[in-house]
């Protein structure tokens, strides 16, 4: 058995002892491998777990930070000279290799990740997977957004709406990209918890970013693990508390357009028992304004949150338990998207329309999950039961949706790991089961308030799914890792609005979904720091309840036509290293998928959705990371994905096939470059965004035949954002020792070069509302006091 991966599972025997302290089983695995990948090396006061320390080099991807339009080219120049600067960069002489712990290599085999379902080494996996420690998520950082931690991952994309009644556009690959609001397409985890429901939809606004300790995103199709909307996964855990028994850390936060974030961080260990307390307060303004009228210059697009996460683990049972709880309630101001003439004009006035409805989103949210690990029977055996309610209400132009959720599930895996010689067998077997249950009630919008009931409905999601996974070492240069799933989904709505009351019959009915899914990878050591890696997967997605229960015509009930997305990808790719100071990964992918998810506004801007008929993906990914001197690191990761309708004719009979997919960017290039002296750190980084279709027509105006026209009256007319650079710089102190107290000052300047840019789309708007801006210059200045008790 390789020697990392046992060192993972020793762990896990020394904690049925009481050996080991800390969190469950996932936990502290998630504690090693940060120590893997920190070169052994731990923030003050947290755990360190020893026992398996390696040197690992770290880079810190800089935080997306921003740039402005006509001066496109200023902000293109700025990239091109950061990427030249680190590339050229010579590498630091031999001799200054002798010390590791202060110029620590690259060992991807250290790193040892978890999203596949038992432990694997990183440099080893057949399947794409990239790694965000603490330092990557947040130094630095303000906490409000979850594009400043992912921002450095290729294949994901993030579009930031600054918007917090809609939240972020998560996607992977595309897998996400129809998202109007929330996250789809995507299998989201938080410390052993499921974060998307029955239905594949998942809610990232209880997720306290600003005490994220590890993210691990799998790049690609997982259905065959991970069940429906795994077009890619993310798998969050919370930071490791501190091996003192208490540890308080204030952090304060201010900057412009309002900002405002408070948050109190306790933790600490006692015995054996391990706890995590955090409380934040945001408050945020926003940067769009009233253009007009008697609020001309008044902030809209406010957000205040507050927000409770704590999280509890204790021996139990000779394995571990852990107890997550936490809490928010979000009050929230949209303030809409606009059309190319009002973006050009002001790209901070809010839309007229969703200043007369008044709409925005407040909700409230409480989750109560439970998470045991530990040996049964010669087998290892992991357990999670989790909880949601959730009340919502969210006014919208013309309508006003009104929800009450309570949802809930569990999943059970056994595995059991056996060796003979250089071989080694892991097994993997579990069983999963999720429901749902809204009761949604529509009304017309008064002003932001609900008047006439139009529509009254129960929806229910009862989700089953039974997966087997086996992965075979050879000779310790061969890996091959199979699986295969299958999954039952049903969907059941009933009509409780008076029959009597409306034109059309009575709505209830169901829906069931089903597929199975395989999938394999294998993964070759072609050379000493050289890996080759394919892989086989297949994705299987269904409708959301709110993509069933939007129809065209707005009547109730789920749209009987609407059918589950499935796909299938073939994928090749290589990682390694040079040098021990030079890390990379570059992989090709083609997808090919039918019946995606396509979605549509009406006059009424209701969003809808429909079948497209055959869409495919082909792209490339790559990402290079390296100690360019004892004080320098750098990192470059693009991303290419060309994705285009192959059979797709529309409900009116327009033939898009040949199109682009609306909402996804073909390119991004980011790259940053850290400096580090004597405790402080000065990050410089830089972003490119190609161009992002925001329809299926790829056009501003309507089409019977031909192309669409470069300009009509001087305006574009092409159905495509520009193109952006955005760059930006943080600086900040690692921590100033004063006696007991810990001090932490950061400050970041984003979009430096104040370019005017579209940060998303709203894909398939009605009256061509397809724009949401993002901010101009904007500054932060923050802060951490700690103290350890």
């Amino acid at each position: 058995m390789d020697r990392r991966i046992q060192c993972v599972r020793s762990i896990h025997a020394r904690q049925a002892s009481g050996a080991v302290r800390g969190s469950s089983p996932q936990a502290t695995e998630a504690q090693t491998h940060a120590a893997m990948y920190d070169g052994g090396r731990a923030p003050a006061g947290r755990l360190r777990p020893t026992h398996c320390r390696t040197t690992q080099s770290r880079i810190l991807p800089m935080n997306r930070i921003a740039v402005r339009n006509p001066r496109t080219r200023l902000g293109s120049l700025a990239l091109a000279l950061l990427l030249g600067a680190l590339l050229m960069l010579p590498a630091a002489p031999a001799a200054a290799q002798a010390d590791t712990d202060t110029v620590p290599t690259f060992n991807l085999d250290s790193l040892v990740v978890s999203v596949l379902g038992t432990p694997v080494r990183f440099g080893r996996s057949p399947y794409p997977i990239s790694v965000l420690g603490e330092s990557d998520l947040r130094i630095g950082k303000t906490g409000m957004f979850l594009e400043e931690a992912l921002q450095s991952l290729p294949g994901v994309q993030v579009q930031n709406r600054f918007n917090y009644a809609v939240g972020e556009r998560i996607s992977i690959r595309g897998f996400g990209s129809r998202a109007q609001f929330g996250v789809r397409g995507i299998q989201v985890v938080i410390d052993g918890i499921p974060a998307t429901l029955a239905d594949g939809q998942s809610t990232l606004d209880h997720l306290d970013i600003a005490s994220l300790g590890r993210v691990e995103a799998l790049r690609g199709p997982a259905s065959a693990m991970y069940g429906n909307a795994s077009g890619g996964v993310l798998r969050f855990e919370t930071e490791m508390p501190a091996g003192t028994p208490v540890r308080e850390e204030f952090t304060t936060v201010g900057g412009s357009d309002g900002l405002l974030r408070l948050q109190s961080l306790t933790s600490g260990t006692v015995g054996d028992a391990s706890y995590l307390i955090s409380l934040d307060r945001l408050e945020y303004d926003g940067f769009r304004k009233f253009a007009n009228g008697a609020n001309t210059g008044d902030a809209f697009g406010a957000a205040r949150r507050r927000h409770a996460n704590a999280r509890l683990v204790q021996p139990m049972g000779g394995g571990q338990l852990g107890i997550t709880m936490n809490y928010f309630d979000l009050d929230s101001e949209n303030p809409g998207s606009l059309t190319r003439a009002q973006f050009n004009a002001d790209p901070t006035q809010i839309a007229p329309t969703y200043n007369t409805f008044k709409t925005g989103k407040d909700v409230n949210q409480g989750q109560l999950g439970l998470t045991w690990g530990g040996p049964v029977a010669g087998l290892t055996a992991e357990a999670a039961v989790y909880g949601v309610t959730r009340d919502f209400s969210n006014p919208l132009p013309n309508d006003v949706v009104d929800l009450d959720r309570r949802a809930g599930g569990g999943r059970l895996t056994l595995g059991r790991s056996t060796t003979s010689g250089s071989t080694g067998i892991d097994l993997l077997a579990g069983v999963e089961y999720d429901l749902q249950d809204d009761d949604r009630r529509e009304y017309t919008n008064s002003g932001g308030l609900p008047n006439t009931l139009t529509q009254n409905q129960t929806e229910s999601v009862k989700s089953t799914g039974a997966f087997f996974q086996a992965s075979l070492s050879l000779m310790d240069r061969v890996s091959i890792v199979a699986g295969a799933r299958y999954d039952h989904a049903t969907f059941k709505v009933t009509d409780l609005f008076p029959v009597t009351a409306r034109v059309d019959e009575n709505d209830s009915g169901s829906r069931d979904m089903d597929k199975f899914s395989p999938t394999i990878g294998v993964h070759v050591a072609a050379a000493p720091g050289i890996g080759l890696y394919a892989n086989y997967a297949t994705s299987f997605e269904t409708p959301t309840t709110v993509e069933l229960g939007n129809r065209a015509n707005a009547s109730g009930g789920f749209n009987p036509d609407l059918d589950p997305m499935t796909g299938e990808t073939l994928e090749a790719g290589a990682r390694g290293t040079l040098l021990d100071r030079v890390s990379y990964e570059v992989s090709l992918f083609r997808t090919n998928l039918e019946n995606e998810l396509i979605a549509y506004e009406n006059v009424n801007v209701l969003t809808y959705y429909q079948n497209a008929g055959k869409t495919r993906r082909t792209g490339a990914e790559a990402i290079v990371r390296a100690r360019l001197l004892d004080f320098v690191t750098g990192q470059v990761s693009y991303s290419r994905t060309n994705a285009e309708f192959v059979e797709y004719v529309d409900l009116k009979g327009l033939d898009f096939s040949g199109n682009k997919v609306p909402g996804l960017s073909p390119q991004q290039l980011q790259g940053s470059l850290r400096f580090t002296r004597a405790g402080w750190y000065l990050d410089l980084g830089a972003e490119y965004t190609d161009e992002v279709p925001v329809n299926d027509r790829n056009c501003l105006v309507a089409l019977v035949a031909g192309a669409c026209p470069a300009s009509a009256g001087g305006a574009r007319q092409d159905g495509f954002t520009r193109a952006y650079t955005l760059v930006g710089v943080r600086v900040g102190g690692t921590g100033v020792q004063l006696g007991r107290f810990e001090i932490t000052p950061f400050a970041g300047l984003q979009n430096l070069m104040d370019e005017r840019y579209m940060s998303s789309v709203t894909v398939n708007a009605f009256g061509g509302r397809f724009y949401e801006p993002g901010p101009g210059r904007t500054l932060y200045v923050g802060g951490t006091l700690a103290v350890s008790r």
